[in-house]
This record gives C-alpha cells, structure tokens and sequence, in this order.
C-alpha cells in the first residue's frame, strides 16, 4: 500500500458520514462501465461556503457580446459519461464543423441514434439535422478534418460492435463514406471498442490518434489483457485510410495498476509530433501519458496519485487506523487535456469526494455535492502519494489547486439549492479548454447555479474561465448562459470548446428545461434537447480585478519557504509608498494572520512566525493600492 497523502480540501461538508444513503442504480447499455455508485444524501456537500479562489466575487452574467444559436436538437441527452469529446472544430477558412449525439425519438430505444451533424460555410448554419450521418445506430462522434480537406466523424456503432469511421473528402461538403476501423481475430470477429476518443496530429496533421475502451464485460465484452474495460490506442498516419496501431495497450495502463476503466474517464490531445492521453481515475491513480514523436514512445506523469493501487470495491480505506473507513477527494472522471504553444499539457478535472463505508455491497459511495474545478499542469511535476502526510480523515493532495467553485451568488455565505441532478459527476463538471496564440488559456465547465432551480433541483449553467499567465493565475468565472428567458433557468452541459481561440471562444453545449438526465441518472421523461453553438469575445474575460492572483506589475511579492514549518518570508516589491496589507487564512477562509505593512519603493520584507498554525493548507493574501494577489502555503512541521 502506499503512503496516505493530503488534497486540498475544497468544501466544508456539516453532514455526518451516517447521513442517509440511497441507492443510485446505473442502466445498462452505453453508460459507465463503473459499479453502481451510492449517493450520500442530506446537506453534507454544500450547506456551507465553498472555499472560493476569490470569496469576494461571483460569477458574471452573459451579456449581448454573446452569439449563441441552436445548430440542432436531440431526444437522446447522454452526450458523455464523464469527459466530452471532440465535438467542433473551426477550420482556416473560417467555416466550422459540429457533431453530437442525436435522437429524434421519443422510446428508451432510440434506435435512430446516431451522430448529429451541421456545418456553418462562414456566414450561417445549415438547417437542422433531421438524420444521423451513419446507416446504423451509434454514438460518441469524435469529428476531425485532416490538413488536405477530409472530413471524418469517428462513433462506437452499437448495431454491429465496432468503431466506424464515416468520411468524405472535402469539409463541409460531399457525400459521406462509412468505414470499419476496428481489428478483427481470426475469427472474423470485430473488436468493439466503444467510448472513442480521437484528433488529429502528425506534422502535417494527417495522423489520427484515438482512445477507447474495449467493451467490459457488464456490456457484454470479455477480459482483455486482465482487465475488465481495457483503455486502448489506435494511429493512423494517413488520414484513416490503414492504421498501424490498434488494440495498443499504453505503459501503465495495465494490471499492475488497474483492475479496469470506466467509460469517458479519459481525455485526448495532440499537436504537432506531440500527444497526450489523459486518464481521471477515481479509485486510481490520475495521470498523463505523453509521446513527443507521433505515439511511438510514451512516457507517464502521476498528477493525482491515489492512495492504493488496485483498488476493489469492498477493500476498504482506513488510512490512519482508527477503525473507520476514510473518504477521500479525488478526480470525477470528467476531465480534459490542452497542449500550449510549448506542447506542455495542461489538465482540468472535477474535484469528487469518495467513500467505501460498506464493505459486503460490492458497491462505492460518492458525495454527489462535492464542488472545484482542478487544475493541473506539468511544470507542477508528479504527485507522490509516499511524500505527503495524514491529516484528518479526509485526504486531499495539495498539488492540483482549485480554479472555480459554485458561486455563492447571494453572497448569504451558503450555496442555496433544492437538489442536485445525478450525473454521478462534481458540481463543477465537464471541462473543456482552448489556447489563443498569445497562450492564454481558456477552459468553460458546467457548475450548479444557487438559487436557479425548476422548485426541486437546481439548474447547471456553463461558465469560462481565463488565464493570461500559464495557469498561474485565473480570472473569476463568466456565467454564459442566457437569462433574459426563463430567468436563467436552463440545464446547460457537455459544452466543448475549439481547442483554437482566436478574438473569441466557441463552443458547443447541449440544453433544455429540465436538470438531469432522461439516458441515466434521475431518468426524466424524456424530451427535446437543443444544440448549441455560442461564441463569446475574450474581452468579455478580461478580469484584471477578479483575478485569483494579480498580472499587475505594480506589486510583486514571494512565500518562501513553501512547505514551511515554523517561519516564512514574504518578499514584495512596490512602486509606491503605500500601505500594505497581509492575511492569512485557512482553506475555510477564515484569517488566521493579519498584517498592515508599511511598503517603500523597491523590495520590502516581512518575517511571520508560524508556530502557532496547524500543518494544512492556507492562502496569503496581499493587497497594496487596490491591487491583490494570492499565494497558496503549504505548512508542514
């Protein structure tokens, strides 16, 4: 076993782990492979405030710099398990091209489910897809566009148990051509691989790098290689016409880590010779897997390490001995992957506590309140479990850092709902990030709206967020959803954004009127989705006073060191004479230090001791001429 480690703990839970515990049954067919979650009920998860990067501000409402259009509909709402997929790319000459999974009937069967598709020639959508684009049922379109002009949407076909490519020539125009990409045994056999994941890569952005699962046995598949629901990689390097790699199991991946993976819990990205696949494991390890030479070489980067290895439903955690089972903060499954301009990954993932309190279920419990956005990227370096430290019986690692939170939008101090829809993910879920040529970074995710809701749950809107530094620091989230109808009260998810920003983010998102799901989940009634494409000026994220931490260069300052025991040293330079002031808090946000410093021109410094602070994690907090800036401490002694 390995050594417990420590999370950065993002909310303050008043529940009890003897709150009520409902069972949360998961359907079969194309959902997660994962063994039926447990939802822990009552107030435990969001009844008070949610330790915010930036308590003081709240989400800002859309404005009329945002277009946002329906390009589509759909009675089958399950776009993802956990993590979306590739669903729209905007292509040099402007036009762009969107997929999703689409249904137009109203039976659990949907057996018209296909991909959805709708391309816009530089000045307007087409109509709305009244058909799927394969001659056969599937879903999970990944839509791709090579450097010569094809066009390819890539689906698990759950007619015939294979991946199916559908293709044509030209973008945005021409008849469509179907094609099994999937290997075959010597029996003639297709392996079917489902959950696909795939973009476009190779120096001349001919190659197609894709991930999925070999169907675990739940679905009807077998054990592959020991596990059961094997992540695999397939490579072509011609545009889909052969492929030289498929069914490749990537380093690590295997059994002696894993016992199996889960539908969606996974994330891809390339650029150039460069691709990384990332896996959001929730009883796993967390990690990267990237290759700098087309996928030929892999190399593994840990960026949540997870207590164990292997876990199984039923083993039970009790990491510090005292005879009761800890739970645990840890990924959600619904993540992404961006590359920079440096071909450095960077990774967004919900923030999930777990828990295996019943050890003869065969089953596992998550806190369906749970809230923060993660972030994390390689200049961080590896998290190791075996480094860190036992504190309290909530586990947390403080190497990933919360960007975003639920907005506590009254500002009341607690986050008001009625219910929270079962999408067995975070709170704050379902991220997607884009590069602008400047590299700033943008990421949108879906997060619970306080006091938004239909009278028995509360309705998800999709928020972006900026970075102008490299991840260092992050502007307050933009609410970009529309609310001059139905006073916001619109379930907005599974947003996508092109990984290109230029002046503006796009981006694709499914919505209706009711939260939660019809596929899985609180299995509503079901009813007609809307696809749809919003654009939104960067200017819009501009943020300089909402900043976690500040860009201004008026006031600089320095923690070290960090981790620190007994004392640390902050180091701030100014341009001006004026007063300064200093807190320290802890992860509830309540000031711990509070200093005012008489700042001069140039460097100043100010010695704290800290003997009478716990180990844990605290944030210091300077301001000087209205400017403020954030750092996070870690104390150890």
């Amino acid at each position: 076993m390995k050594k417990t480690f420590t999370y950065l703990a993002i909310i303050l839970f008043c529940g009890t782990l003897n709150a009520q515990i409902s069972p949360i049954k998961i359907k079969n067919g194309d959902i997660s492979s994962k063994a039926a979650l447990m939802n822990i009920g009552g107030s435990e998860a969001l009844s008070n405030l949610i330790t915010n990067p930036n308590p003081t501000t709240v989400a800002l409402k859309n404005s009329n710099t945002i277009d946002d259009v329906r390009i589509g509909t759909t009675t089958y709402d399950l776009q993802s398990n956990a993590s979306v997929d590739n669903r729209l790319i905007r292509h040099s000459d402007g036009t762009i091209s969107a997929t999703w999974t689409m249904s137009a009937q109203f039976a659990a069967a949907y057996s018209d489910r296909g991909t959805g598709y709708n391309f816009h020639d530089g000045s307007s959508w087409d109509p709305d897809p009244t058909a799927r684009l394969e001659s056969s049922r599937g879903g999970w379109p990944s839509v791709l566009a090579t450097s010569s002009g094809k066009e390819i949407a890539i689906t698990h076909n759950t007619d015939n148990g294979y991946l199916l490519m559908t293709h044509r020539p030209s973008t945005g125009s021409g008849a469509w051509t179907e094609q099994i990409i999937s290997s075959m045994d010597s029996n003639g056999v297709y392996t079917d691989i489902i959950w696909n994941r795939a973009v476009i890569g190779g120096s001349n952005n001919e190659t197609i790098h894709m991930v999925g699962v070999i169907a675990p046995t739940g679905l009807g598949g077998a054990i592959w290689n020991g596990l059961d629901g094997a992540l695999v990689y397939y490579r072509s390097q011609d545009g889909g016409d052969t492929w030289d790699i498929q069914d490749m199991q990537l380093p690590t991946l295997d059994t002696s880590k894993y016992t199996g993976f889960n539908g969606d819990d996974y994330a891809i990205a390339a650029q150039g010779e460069t691709v990384v696949v990332a896996y959001f494991g929730g009883w796993d390890d967390s990690v990267i897997l990237k290759s700098t030479d087309n996928g030929n070489t892999w190399n593994e980067t840990v960026f949540l390490d997870f207590p164990v290895d292997k876990y199984v439903n039923d083993s039970g955690l009790d990491l510090d001995g005292d005879g009761v089972m800890d739970s645990l903060y840890t990924a959600d499954g619904a993540g992404t992957v961006v590359l920079d301009g440096n071909n450095d990954a960077h990774v967004f993932f919900g923030n999930m506590r777990v828990l295996d309190a019943d050890l003869s279920d065969g089953n596992t419990s998550y806190f369906g309140g749970t809230s923060g956005l993660m972030y994390w990227n390689e200049s961080m370096g590896p998290d190791d479990a075996s480094n860190s430290t036992i504190n309290s019986s909530l586990w947390y690692s403080s190497l990933p850092q919360m960007i975003a939170s639920a907005q506590d939008l009254d500002g009341d101090g607690i986050l008001n709902y009625v219910g929270i829809p079962t999408y067995y993910l975070s709170v704050d879920c379902m991220p997607s990030a884009g590069v602008d040529n400047q590299g700033n970074i943008f990421v949108s995710y879906s997060s619970l709206m306080e006091n938004v809701d239909n009278g028995s749950q509360n309705f998800r809107h999709v928020h972006v967020v900026k970075s102008m530094d490299g991840g260092a620091t992050w502007s307050a989230p933009k609410d970009v959803t529309e609310w001059t109808d139905w006073g916001g009260a619109q379930e907005c998810v599974f947003a996508r954004m092109d990984r290109n920003v230029d002046d503006k983010i796009r981006l694709i998102y499914q919505k209706d009127f009711e939260p939660g799901l019809a596929v899985r989940g609180d299995e509503d009634i079901i009813d007609m989705n809307e696809i749809r494409y919003l654009e939104l000026d960067t200017t819009e994220l501009s943020g300089t006073s909402t900043d976690i931490t500040n860009n201004n260069l008026d006031i600089e300052f320095s923690v070290y060191p960090n981790p620190a025991k007994n004392q640390i040293s902050v180091d701030f330079s100014s341009t001006n004479n004026k007063s300064s002031n200093l807190i320290i808090s802890d992860i509830l946000g309540k000031t711990v230090k509070e200093f005012s410093v008489n700042s001069s021109n140039g460097i100043n410094r100010l010695e704290i001791n800290l003997n009478n602070l716990n180990d844990g994690i605290y944030f210091v907090n300077f301001s000087n001429n209205d400017i403020k800036s954030t750092k996070k401490l870690v104390i150890t002694k």
